[in-house]
């Protein structure tokens, strides 16, 4: 999934920078509400460190109700509209067009 790719960025290969060259470190991602297009059921995404999970949920989106995406991160030299746009391009761009936005260089591990 589409969605797996930025979150993997972050807790995994921790290579998304910040505006200022910096590496983006996630401590916490609380319990989001995720919605992917064409898919009618909400879906769940939460992780701590390097750790994820990414469900659907039982709850389907109605047909006359607005999607709304939410995540909420806890961490450190965190860019919110680098994070945005990460997961805009996600779920909006097939895998070949993908480009992530302060992905340039492996950030290095503490």
């Amino acid at each position: 999934m589409k969605l797996c790719h930025p979150i993997q960025d972050l807790l995994w290969e921790k290579n998304v920078q910040n505006k200022d060259g910096h590496c983006m470190e996630v401590i916490r991602l609380k319990q989001g509400l995720v919605s992917i297009k064409d898919k009618p059921q909400q879906m769940i995404v939460q992780g701590i460190h390097e750790l994820y999970d990414l469900e659907e949920s039982l709850v389907s989106w109605k047909d006359d109700a607005e999607r709304t995406n939410q995540l909420v991160f806890i961490g450190k030299n965190l860019d919110k509209d680098i994070l945005k746009q990460l997961f805009i391009t996600a779920v909006a761009e097939t895998e070949e067009q993908r480009t992530v936005p302060g992905k340039d260089q492996v950030c290095p591990s503490h």
